[in-house]
């Protein structure tokens, strides 16, 4: 081989290597720098997240405990970032886990739930149990995932006095005739149990029949009444949010369209409520009430919708007796500030 060729290469090699090096990423900042407390304080909280996510291993696996590290670790880089945040600050996040922690606790024990404090609305959950389940086998997600935002969207339909429902139920009605009289309506995209757009409906018939989950026998919707008429039947809204969600699940993973595996990570109980209910607030990996409180849910009826549970108020009891395991009433220990 001629000289010319090495001569070039190795000017080329020493022209890289004098080549300044880029910066090192800042290393990832510890719970420790993210917590705005002075240091004794700082410590009682970094326990209570210990404590959090110990207790969510035991129950859960290890898996979700890393993901609910992950969610605060965003929820407080969010907070000092000044992105979009469900909290003002570190410690009304950290005492949320708690209580949430709590409650996955007693339910995985069959124990009592007390749901005192907690932004959740069981009574429109667990009567749909059945469907939800069957749904989200369906499209091969975990069920939690759809349980989830289905009592997202409605515990926020029920604020404000019903005043929120009330409105959004009369376009709905109002919207229905409309269809149902002229083929289209101009007000109210969105109605059912999880708040599905009857137009995202209408574009679930590849992804249904692909998974094996639309009843051949029955005629898919064609036009936006028969979507509505449709959406009004519960295991069908369920049906329909289950297929768009498993398209933008497939989609964020890198999987093909054609791919029908089931998914388990647990941190689809973040992103399934977060986008659902703001796409791009969850594109943009902000936290905000849905999509915390949502995260947390979502493992909380991972585990109840495995049992028949009586509602008393803001309490779960469950109809069958249960032997628990392990502290009884699924309590944490709250660590307290050293006089």
């Amino acid at each position: 081989m001629p000289l010319g060729p090495w001569l070039v290469l190795l000017a080329a090699g020493l022209f890289f290597l004098a080549l300044p090096l880029p910066p090192p990423p800042p290393p990832s900042p510890s719970l420790r720098d993210l917590l705005p407390y002075p240091r004794q304080e700082r410590e009682v909280w970094v326990a209570q997240h210990l404590a959090n996510k110990a207790s969510l291993q035991l129950l859960l696996g290890a898996e979700a405990a890393r993901a609910y590290d992950r969610l605060v670790r965003l929820e407080l880089k969010n907070q000092r970032s000044g992105k979009r945040a469900a909290f003002l600050e570190a410690r009304e996040a950290l005492l949320a886990a708690r209580h949430w922690v709590q409650a996955i606790g007693q339910a995985s024990r069959g124990n009592r739930v007390s749901l005192e404090g907690l932004p959740v609305a069981p009574h429109h959950v667990l009567p749909h149990a059945t469907e939800i389940r069957a749904a989200a086998s369906a499209l091969g997600l975990p069920y939690g995932v759809l349980a989830a935002i289905v009592d997202n969207e409605q515990y926020g339909g029920d604020k404000a006095f019903g005043l929120s429902r009330g409105v959004r139920e009369a376009a709905d009605t109002l919207a229905e005739r409309l269809a149902t009289l002229q083929g289209q309506a101009p007000l109210s995209r969105t109605l059912g149990l999880a708040q599905m757009s009857w137009e995202d409906a209408l574009k679930q018939e590849a992804r249904l029949q692909r998974f094996g989950a639309w009843d051949p026998a029955r005629p898919f919707p064609r036009s936006e009444a028969e979507a509505r008429q449709a959406l009004e039947d519960p295991y069908l809204n369920l049906l329909f949010t289950a297929s768009r969600l498993r398209g933008y699940f497939n989609a964020l993973l890198g999987l093909p369209p054609e791919d029908t595996r089931p998914l388990e990570d647990p941190w689809l109980f973040y992103l399934g409520p977060a986008w659902h209910n703001y796409p791009l607030r969850a594109q943009n990996l902000e936290t905000w009430e849905d999509s915390f409180h949502g995260f947390f849910k979502g493992l909380f009826y991972q585990v109840a919708l495995k049992r028949r549970w009586h509602l008393e108020g803001r309490t779960l009891k469950p109809l069958r007796a249960w032997s628990p395991g392990g502290n009884e009433e699924g309590h944490i220990p709250m660590p307290r500030l050293q006089p």
